[in-house]
């Protein structure tokens, strides 16, 4: 029997068990730096196989080493753990205990998937000749654990030679795989502007400086910066999605705010973005007598999967599923912290499809509706096991 099947057939064996964590997780979520009862069962688990497990990693991550029989190159596979803070609105029964805080990303489903792993490659680890190194991450969602987890050691001690992270994937069909050599989503950042004019009386706005003209003004010409400032093969989003002013129909207010996200696919690109972020509204701002504060956060980079790492994932893919399931997904404008691991490390970010639409998990991920065909994750766990065990054998 081909190793690889043997991996299947193992994780096919502990499905029932994948879903048993997955569900618990789901009905416990946790927040971004709170995820202590998830690092707690994560940790425990360890233990219990005979990893080397380090907690308190970026407050509440988690790190298990698993020593081959002979070999010095480490593989590190990474899950991320915390949920969101949304209400859950699934009619299931493992629908969330929380109120406000929810699942809805599947990243309860990526601890499972790795905890599956992890039972499976603790007993064949005489098989592997290196060591295998499972990252458990808090804060993915805009907290960027990844870059805490890595500032704490998490690729350290031993040293990473190697990274894979796996996301549940709603938009591709359950049971395929998807696999991309280069960039897969987006460098993400964040801005503020807050516009400072001269408060007045609606029927006299001659004698005020209305913020809400002048903002309003920054948020048309924002949209210009996609359309004509960023090359037109590349790749770049500006959307302002938060906008407040003023609290009576008759008062010019002295001040306006808005809020939003950028995004693009190279980092030249990000950086091309903020500029005219800042200069677009700094002068028009001056242009209608006002003034403004810009704040801007680089979030995450883009994400962008290493050559060799892509083509041994596509070949242990393609032994777990078939060619005829493997694809390669769009380019997203969504943004992962995986990234921060790929800057220092190659490796590749992998999409696990989950979307069936008799059991409705075609749903986007961030939705109170957000939920995973369970009958899939067992793939998850043998493709993270498979990675480890074609790296480690090679």
């Amino acid at each position: 029997m081909h190793p690889l099947e043997r991996i299947v057939q193992m994780a096919r064996e502990l499905n029932d068990e994948i879903i048993s964590w997955r569900r618990d997780f789901h009905m416990h979520p946790e927040l971004g730096y709170h995820e202590r009862r998830t690092a707690g069962i994560v940790a425990e688990n360890l233990r219990k196989w005979g990893y080397r497990v380090i907690t308190g990693v970026a407050e509440t991550g988690v790190i298990g080493v698993l020593r081959g029989a002979e070999g010095d190159k480490t593989i590190a596979l990474r899950a991320d753990m915390d949920a969101l803070p949304l209400n859950e609105e699934n009619d299931v029964p493992y629908r969330s205990k929380v109120k406000g805080v929810m699942h809805a990303c599947g990243h309860d489903a990526h601890v499972a998937m790795l905890l599956g792993a992890a039972k499976i490659l603790a007993k064949i680890k005489d098989e592997l000749k290196g060591n295998v190194k499972l990252i458990f991450q808090p804060a993915e969602e805009g907290g960027n654990g990844a870059e805490r987890m890595i500032k704490e050691g998490a690729l350290d001690d031993p040293k990473v030679d190697m990274i894979y992270g796996l996301h549940v994937w709603s938009q591709i069909e359950s049971g395929r795989i998807g696999i991309k050599e280069g960039p897969l989503l987006a460098a993400t950042g964040s801005f503020s502007i807050e516009v400072y004019g001269k408060g007045g009386h609606g029927a006299y706005p001659h004698q005020a400086v209305d913020p809400i003209v002048v903002a309003s003004s920054i948020v048309v010409a924002l949209q210009s910066i996609v359309s004509r400032n960023v090359d037109p093969i590349d790749s770049a989003v500006v959307s302002v999605c938060t906008f407040r002013a003023g609290k009576a129909f008759n008062v010019i207010p002295d001040k306006a705010f808005m809020a939003g996200t950028y995004r693009a696919l190279r980092k030249e690109t990000l950086n091309l973005v903020v500029r005219r972020i800042r200069e677009i509204a700094d002068h028009i701002s001056r242009a209608y007598g006002a003034t403004c504060d810009v704040q801007t956060r680089d979030i995450t980079p883009p994400t962008i999967n290493h050559p060799e790492a892509t083509k041994i994932a596509k070949e242990v893919a393609m032994n777990i599923v078939g060619e005829g399931n493997i694809l390669i997904p769009s380019v997203s404008m969504g943004g992962e912290d995986f990234a921060f691991y790929l800057e220092r490390v190659p490796g590749a970010f992998i999409l696990l499809g989950t979307g069936n639409s008799e059991k409705g998990t075609m749903n986007p991920h961030h939705s109170p509706h957000f939920d995973v065909d369970e009958d899939v994750l067992y793939i998850g766990s043998a493709l993270y096991a498979g990675l480890a065990h074609a790296y480690l054998t090679t």
